[in-house]
């Protein structure tokens, strides 16, 4: 006996075709549902990873702020050290400056004169005083001015008084104290010449 299929073959490949691909479909649709979560998963722990990392860095940068303000504070101080080290030194360098004035005018004042007032007002120093002559000043004026302490020694008057019953010269004379930095340098300045 003859059979015959009443189900045409074609329609069922093409319905095993269509499942096929509906499973495929769906299989991408899996797949790719997958990778997105995958994706996402890893992004959110990147993000969280990068939030925990800018709290560490917001931390440490604050903690260095505080270490800047601490090094700004430490050079005002380093400053104001300074500048009174410098005040210090400053006033260690005049302590004796009156004390070897005096003494140079000691060491160079000759036998025949005598000083009354000795006036300084920074670099600048009157001195007046008797002589027995105008030799005697005149010779007082050079030693002056041969002295490295001294300066530019000006006369600006001599006169004639009696003194006890004798004559003798009253001058006032006007000169300028050299400082120990404008010495070296004239020293300096004379050893290059030379």
């Amino acid at each position: 006996m003859i059979r015959i299929n009443l189900l045409p073959y074609r329609v069922a490949r093409r319905q095993q075709q269509i499942m096929h691909h509906v499973s495929i479909f769906f299989g991408v649709v899996i797949i790719a549902a997958l990778l997105a979560l995958s994706a996402h998963t890893a992004s959110s722990l990147q993000l969280a990873d990068l939030k925990e990392e800018t709290l560490l860095l917001q931390k440490q940068n604050a903690e260095l702020k505080h270490k800047i303000g601490k090094i700004h504070n430490l050079d005002a101080l380093r400053t104001d050290v300074e500048r009174k080290l410098k005040t210090v030194d400053r006033l260690q360098e005049g302590r004796f400056h009156s004390l070897k004035t005096l003494h140079e005018v000691a060491q160079v004042i000759p036998e025949n004169v005598w000083v009354k007032t000795l006036k300084h007002s920074g670099t600048d120093i009157t001195l007046s005083g008797l002589g027995e002559s105008n030799k005697a000043v005149a010779n007082f004026m050079r030693k002056l001015d041969r002295s490295p302490l001294f300066d530019n020694v000006q006369l600006t008057v001599i006169s004639r008084v009696m003194v006890n019953g004798l004559p003798v010269r009253s001058f006032n004379l006007k000169i300028r104290r050299v400082e120990e930095s404008a010495k070296a340098k004239t020293a300096d300045a004379k050893k290059g010449a030379s």
